[in-house]
């Protein structure tokens, strides 16, 4: 195998790795399960949507031969959306660390404040040292482990399909419910939607990252698309795995579940191992899984955060992951606090409609298109609008049930308004503080 094809095959992964997230084995079959067949298709719509959208973003900066950081800095001179978009990172790794740590460690150390904390520091180390040590081998390091990811799902959705006891009534009202058909309502094609753009993981600017390693050789539609297509297996198969997790326990367990939100889908997870109290071997499958869909995602945008600072600073690499990991810690100390964890949860979840919209930037500039040569076309434009109408609906709606909510949700909502005003309008405080 020639390098090319060998990177090709580690990027497909990278990208599937990056896209899978724990929300994809949590949140995606609570999904499917209260939507149906309607809600899938739906969801593949946006799927392929935003998975174009990807696409555009690599091709553009490959094309403009520059950096990613260095193209907002020089050609769209907009450095203040890319240091926005480190912002949201660092605030993400302050909480996800946790989050993904504490899915084999909450046994010993709970998941309260102190809990929360320690479990964030282990992971940082972890992560620091990744990439400072792996350096060149970064990338394939990241590709390995999302293969064995990959690997480890196939493996626990057939143990949980062999091994539970067919529920023939269970498993007849799951069937039901993934295979039943909906209207379409605004709250379907909202949720769809959502799912889709968590799913490809638009506003992190991975794909912009990706662009400035790729070359010509390399075609970004099979890496970006199969990519993308294998986090929707993987969706499928967590499906499965979760239908048949519940099973040893009542149809309510599902209902609750189905119809309880992202507080529903934690709540069944905590209850796992009480579900799951004779299937010891299922339990340490399931936790392995959504351990790796974590720390698959929190690698690769570590690694973005990592490169902004290293670009916009120009420090070398080992600094700029001391920075980045320092930044985090520091916002995850507060951030340890179950309550506060969740306000800036929501600060990352309002936030990352904005972001996304900041990567949508060079599609439509003027000067990146000289540069690149490449004039948008009408499918693209046509693209790029309605992701833009539905990344700004979303935003506002975002901030207004959040505000609604009150309490530190009103913290959550001012953090994300800062973020944003900071994205558009903080040029002029970048212009003499980025180094050239």
């Amino acid at each position: 195998m020639d390098d090319v094809k060998k990177w090709t095959l580690y990027l497909i992964f990278l990208v599937a790795g990056f896209a899978t997230g724990i929300g994809t084995i949590g949140l995606f079959p609570q999904f499917w399960l209260e939507y149906g067949i309607t809600g899938l298709i739906v969801h593949l719509a946006f799927l392929a949507l935003f998975t174009y959208i990807a696409i555009i973003e690599a091709e553009r900066v490959m094309k403009s031969g520059y950096y990613f950081v260095e193209l907002y800095k020089k050609i769209l001179q907009k450095p203040a959306m890319i240091l926005t978009i480190f912002a949201v990172i660092a605030i993400f790794l302050s909480y996800y660390t946790a989050n993904t740590m504490l899915i084999l460690l909450s046994p010993v150390l709970g998941t309260g404040t102190l809990g929360r904390l320690i479990a964030k520091l282990i992971m940082f180390g972890i992560v620091f040292l990744i990439l400072t040590r792996a350096k060149e081998r970064t990338f394939m390091i990241m590709a390995v482990g999302s293969m064995v990811f990959v690997i480890a799902v196939i493996i626990t959705t057939i143990a949980f399909w062999s091994i539970i006891p067919s529920n023939a009534a269970f498993l007849g009202m799951a069937k039901h419910m993934i295979t039943s058909r909906h209207g379409l309502s605004l709250a379907l094609v909202k949720a769809a939607a959502e799912r889709a753009l968590y799913g490809v993981g638009l506003g992190f600017a991975f794909y912009l990252m990706l662009g400035s390693f790729i070359n010509e050789k390399f075609n970004e539609k099979l890496i970006i698309g199969t990519g993308v297509f294998i986090q929707f297996i993987i969706g499928i198969l967590s499906t499965l795995t979760i239908i048949y997790s519940i099973a040893p326990s009542t149809p309510t367990e599902l209902l609750k579940y189905v119809y309880g939100g992202e507080e529903g889908a934690i709540n069944l997870m905590g209850r796992l191992p009480t579900i799951l109290s004779d299937y010891h071997i299922l339990l340490v499958l399931i936790a392995l899984s959504i351990f790796f869909a974590g720390i698959t995602s929190i690698l690769p945008t570590a690694e973005v955060g990592l490169q902004i600072l290293e670009s916009s600073l120009g420090i070398n690499r080992n600094k700029a992951a001391v920075y980045l990991i320092a930044i985090s810690v520091i916002i995850g100390i507060p951030d340890s606090v179950p309550s506060i964890a969740e306000a800036l949860l929501k600060t990352v979840s309002i936030s990352i409609f904005f972001t996304a919209l900041y990567e949508l930037y060079p599609i439509l500039s003027k000067e990146v298109t000289k540069v690149t040569g490449l004039k948008p076309s009408t499918g693209n434009l046509v693209s790029v609008a309605i992701v833009a109408a539905f990344l700004v609906l979303s935003g506002i709606y975002a901030l207004y049930v959040n505000l609604k909510e009150g309490g530190l949700y009103i913290i959550a909502v001012l953090l994300a308004v800062i973020l944003i005003l900071l994205g558009v309008s903080g040029n002029n405080l970048f212009e003499k503080g980025v180094p050239e």
